[in-house]
């Protein structure tokens, strides 16, 4: 399977749904999509794992890479909605305690943005 990218966005959050899985062969894809994706102007983004059925180390430092570019005061950076195989990988590499993660979009969106309206 192909990893796919695709964008939208909700309250203002760019939301980023990688298709696929992400490891050692095709990471430089993963990461060359995510930087095209980005522009500087985006203060938030929220990845969504729903349809990531395995993320390997390569994945998690484009992941990381990515992250630190959301680090600094008035950005956000999240992942939401893990696969199982995902959500052990990240417990396992000690990644889920560098970055915030939230069960849902709209629990996401909603703790981003401060407002408990936010849709999903």
């Amino acid at each position: 399977m192909e990893l796919d990218l695709t964008w939208s966005r909700n309250g203002g959050i760019l939301i980023a749904r990688p298709k696929g899985r992400i490891y050692s062969s095709n990471y430089l894809d993963w990461q060359t999509a995510l930087e095209r994706g980005i522009s500087p102007d985006d203060t938030a983004l929220l990845v969504d794992f729903t349809h990531v059925p395995y993320l390997s180390s390569a994945g998690l430092r484009v992941l990381l890479t990515t992250a630190k570019q959301f680090n600094e005061p008035g950005r956000a950076f999240a992942i939401c909605q893990l696969t199982r195989t995902v959500r052990k990988v990240l417990a396992a590499s000690g990644f889920d305690r560098v970055v915030t993660v939230y069960e849902s979009e709209a629990e996401a969106v909603a703790a981003i943005t401060g407002d408990g309206a936010a849709e999903a």
